[in-house]
């Protein structure tokens, strides 16, 4: 096996979970924390969300950090061939959309995370209702920039389904 093929593998791995626990996120952790009570929504919130702001975080980087490596590997050099074709076009889409959800969960996901550790230790009913619309929003758009990205990089892939 080549070490492109071992990227390519890691590189999807590491989409699909992400992609993985947006979807959990959104159909089930939100929902779920949404019917609790305050009390037990502090609680939830401090022990499960910082976690899977991390396992986010570790994720995309994963996911950003191969596809990166394969992109300078299979075009060092020929970047305008990517404008050229649809295929390109559509790597070079779902890459810009991956990139600014990685910068987001590096760098303004821990500004939610905070929140959720204050309110975890000092439980304040507006925060925590802060907190959950932020969560009724934040994952939602983030479900659509993610699924955007994995249609654009099977167009990529494969090309478009004509």
């Amino acid at each position: 096996m080549s070490w492109f093929v071992l990227l390519r593998w890691i590189h999807i791995l590491a989409a699909t979970a992400w992609f993985g626990e947006v979807v959990t996120i959104n159909l089930v952790l939100v929902p779920a924390v949404s019917r609790m009570t305050a009390s037990e929504r502090a609680l939830t919130l401090g022990r499960i969300f910082p976690r899977i702001f991390r396992l986010a975080s570790i994720l995309s980087g994963t996911a950003a950090v191969t596809g990166l490596t394969m992109f300078a590997i299979k075009f060092w050099g020929n970047w305008l061939l990517l404008f050229g074709t649809w295929s390109g076009r559509a790597i070079l889409a779902g890459a810009t959309l991956g990139a600014a959800l990685t910068l987001f969960h590096f760098f303004l996901e821990p500004r939610l995370g905070e929140m959720i550790c204050v309110a975890e230790k000092e439980p304040d009913g507006e925060l925590i209702t802060k907190i959950v619309r932020l969560l009724r929003i934040i994952p939602r758009a983030g479900l659509g920039v993610i699924g955007a990205i994995v249609l654009l990089m099977m167009i990529g892939a494969r090309g478009l389904p004509l």
